[in-house]
């Protein structure tokens, strides 16, 4: 396994990024911290839990939900998970 620097992580990481979006451009509606908690609902954390796991309440993380729902035109995590299963 090859030695990578930090560039080349984030080199790595953008690439990644650009392959979501072109793949779902639909992201692109989402914001930085909806993101973040687009990430954390793919997992099997609950609300409470992804809350904890960025520092923020879990009325917000409840708010993040219901707009990262409604941009992306789900009603579910259900549904979130079906749609994204394979990122």
């Amino acid at each position: 396994m090859e030695n990578l620097n930090y560039f080349d992580y984030l080199a790595l990481a953008e690439n990644e990024y650009k392959r979501l979006l072109s793949k779902y451009p639909e992201l692109t509606k989402l914001s930085k911290r909806e993101m973040d908690v687009f990430a954390e609902l793919l997992t099997d954390k609950t609300q409470m839990q992804i809350a904890e796991t960025l520092f923020i309440t879990h009325s917000s993380v409840h708010f993040h939900c219901k707009n990262i729902y409604r941009k992306l035109e789900i009603s579910s995590r259900k549904q979130l998970l079906i749609k994204y299963k394979d990122i």
